[in-house]
């Protein structure tokens, strides 16, 4: 009977182990979800995607380089402002996280299937008890630049709009 004894003591301990880290696997990624729509929605809500034709844009740093037409540097930063073709988030698609070497949490995502950002986070809100990421806006992908809204919505993204990343953290 004892064999018996050990084998069932083995089989509830062993379910006992496997729940229990499955319950935290679950809870990591619950609140893996939670930090996706949180991001999610701060971009959507703070930022958008702009383009310039790169003909218009090529023509009229020519015009400014040379000297043509008396341009002002301010007539150039404005008329540099009128090239950009602004398009507001429309979907975010997270495509992984990981631990970053100053133990930082780091999230890679695509923004309306064109403009690829890596965020990183190792502070949290004492106000909300939210990540607060940081990100490089000034890169060109695809000919696509993040630059920040000039206005602050407090909308939320559509839940079909945002693809999740339900690996957890690598």
């Amino acid at each position: 009977m004892k064999p018996k004894k050990n084998i069932v003591l083995a089989i509830i301990i062993l379910v006992v182990i496997g729940g229990a880290w499955y319950m935290k696997r679950e809870k990591d990624l619950a609140k893996l979800h939670d930090i996706q729509t949180d991001l999610a929605n701060y971009l959507y809500n703070n930022y958008r995607l702009y383009t310039v034709d790169k003909d218009k844009d090529d023509k009229l740093n020519a015009e400014y380089n040379k000297g043509e037409g008396n341009l002002t540097t301010e007539e150039f930063l404005k008329k540099s402002d009128e090239l950009k073709e602004y398009s507001d988030i429309q979907k975010i698609k997270f495509k992984g996280f990981s631990v970053g070497p100053m133990n930082s949490l780091e999230v890679k995502l695509i923004i309306n299937d064109v403009y690829t950002l890596e965020a990183s986070s190792n502070t949290i809100s004492a106000e909300s008890g939210k990540y607060i990421f940081d990100f490089n806006t000034g890169e060109s992908q695809n000919e696509y630049f993040l630059e920040e809204s000039e206005e602050s919505r407090t909308n939320k993204l559509p839940e079909q709009n945002i693809i999740y990343d339900n690996k957890g953290v690598k």
